[in-house]
């Protein structure tokens, strides 16, 4: 709405001449008799609708003083709580890269389908964070917002990319090969060769990171890194291989799960590290279970998530199992303090039951009308991938809540909240809206 500009004329008051009256010189002529001056008539005041400009304007409501103050104090008590929860994080380069998120994000794109940069991605390299989505191809790693507009874009060339984020931080390294780089909003923070080849890597909220190696002279190692890449700790693993690694939120402490094959059966091995000291905390074995992802949550406990069971480590890290009885994994994702973990009955098709995990190995489960592919959470929410749809099940319930429809070429999920979905196609992304399911026993109707 345009401003309404008024303008006062010196007197208050302004009267033009009549139409056709020539304004003249305020000068009397020589010899001129005067005039008796008649009394001037004290004239009516000019109502609004020829002077619009002098009508009296209306007053909005007054907004007490006090309404204000108690809004300054909320703002004031949100900003210190976030800043309680993060002290460990709010250093000055990660509050700069935070504030370049938020400025760049601010705007608008022309919204999704939004075309992939490069030829191809893999639906692992897929997600969202802050509601932004991000994806590596082939040759990007891409990060855009809920309108699809680009934050930023990190070149690469890798022949085989993966992406671990944390915070504002995504690290990118060469899967088999010995580069790696680190990226945010501000751009490319570090660009390092390890020393070996990298089999996996993780990177903390802290911005500190792990890499597990594969050296010449053993199984496996396992080196953490300051922000700025200096080697802080390494662990050398002589018979095992890392198939998973996991650091605390803080960088302090830091979980691997390594393999060995006994008897002719595959037994993972979890070790707990506490950096500040050089032997590990605690070692734990698993038999006849491939460990594909590790946890450590906000609550300081390891979620290890297997082919054939999950476990979960209290506080001490002392493991509870709960074994799949059988049942296929089909996927798998994490949360600050959740593993969601979907089973099925048969090695092919047929429907998923998913498992929530969180203090305990006591899922809270949820029934699914198709097998899932993928699973993504935001917020109180995850989101799985089916055939023909996406669902949307509550972490606390297990109850189904939203749901659409895909199209066959989808092949990647990342939920941007707790009611849109991004997802992946051969050739773009595109984002869904999630329509409340009335009746969850119609879903089933067709098994």
């Amino acid at each position: 709405m345009a401003n309404k500009i008024i303008r006062f004329e010196p007197g208050g008051q302004h009267y033009a001449p009549e139409r056709g009256q020539a304004r003249e010189k305020n000068k009397e002529p020589v010899n001129k008799r005067k005039e008796p001056v008649e009394p001037v008539q004290e004239k009516d005041e000019p109502d609004a609708a020829e002077h619009p400009a002098e009508k009296p304007q209306k007053r909005g409501p007054r907004i007490s003083g006090s309404l204000y103050k108690v809004a300054l104090i909320l703002l004031i008590a949100a900003v210190l709580l976030v800043v309680m929860e993060n002290w460990e994080e709010m250093t000055p380069g990660n509050i700069g890269n935070w504030l370049r998120t938020k400025v760049v994000g601010f705007g608008f794109g022309d919204g999704y389908p939004v075309d992939l940069i490069g030829s191809t991605a893999d639906p692992g390299n897929f997600g969202s964070a802050d509601g932004n989505m991000y994806v590596v191809s082939d040759t990007a790693l891409t990060v855009r917002n809920g309108s699809a507009k680009e934050l930023f874009s990190a070149r690469h060339s890798y022949n085989d990319p993966v992406v671990s984020m944390a915070g504002d931080r995504y690290l990118l390294y060469n899967l088999g090969g010995a580069g790696y780089q680190i990226n945010t909003a501000a751009g490319t923070e570090l660009q390092k060769n390890a020393e070996n080849d990298i089999t996996t890597g993780v990177i903390s909220h802290s911005g500190k990171y792990a890499l597990a190696l594969q050296p010449p002279d053993y199984a496996s190692e396992f080196c953490v890194y300051m922000k700025d890449g200096t080697l802080q700790y390494q662990y050398k693993f002589a018979d095992t291989y890392i198939s998973a690694i996991a650091l605390s939120p803080d960088g302090t402490h830091g979980a691997v799960s390594s393999i060995v094959s006994r008897s002719g059966s595959i037994v993972s091995r979890i070790t707990v590290f506490d950096f500040s000291k050089e032997e590990p905390l605690a070692v734990h074995e698993s038999a006849g279970n491939l460990i594909y992802g590790l946890l450590w949550s906000d609550s300081d406990r390891i979620i290890a998530i297997g082919d054939t069971q999950t476990l979960v480590s209290d506080t001490r890290f002392d493991f509870d199992t709960y074994d799949y009885g059988g049942r296929t994994l089909t996927a798998f994702t994490t949360t600050k303090n959740r593993a969601v973990v979907s089973v099925s009955n048969y090695a092919y098709g047929g429907s998923s039951t998913l498992l929530i995990f969180e203090n305990k190995a006591d899922p809270v489960e949820a029934e699914l009308p198709g097998r899932a592919g993928w699973l993504s959470c935001a917020g109180s929410k995850v989101a799985a991938l089916l055939p023909n749809m996406v669902i949307s099940v509550d972490l606390s319930t297990g109850a189904l809540e939203g749901r659409c429809d895909v199209s066959p070429d989808t092949k990647g999920l990342a939920m941007a909240d707790e009611g849109n979905v991004y997802l992946m196609g051969v050739r773009e992304i595109r984002k869904e809206n999630l329509k409340v399911i009335r009746d969850p026993e119609e879903l089933f109707q067709g098994d």
